[in-house]
């Protein structure tokens, strides 16, 4: 991470979650928060986290999750090479 971690941070568990995609067929018919959502419905842990390209969709992608309560909370990029990503978490 790009910056410390608030102290506290990692004393509870967090799912880590992996951006979901969808075939263009799907798009635009509520199946990515249908996932999410069901997903999320067998899980017990306080928090979820994932890490989201803000160019991605030339920013839909971030404005999505952020529509679904998700905030941006640091930084990372995984190489030299790679895009600047934005770690966001939500609480449960």
């Amino acid at each position: 991470m790009a910056e410390l971690l608030p102290a506290g941070f990692t004393d509870t568990a967090v799912l880590a979650a992996k951006e979901i995609r969808v075939r263009t067929p799907w798009r635009g018919a509520g199946a990515p928060r249908r996932i999410h959502d069901s997903l999320l419905a067998t899980r017990t842990e306080d928090r979820v986290a994932l890490m989201v390209n803000p160019l991605a969709g030339e920013g839909r992608v971030r404005r999505l999750y952020e529509a679904w309560t998700y905030r941006a909370f640091n930084t990372q990029s995984a190489t030299a090479d790679s895009p600047l990503l934005t770690a966001v978490v939500r609480l449960r």
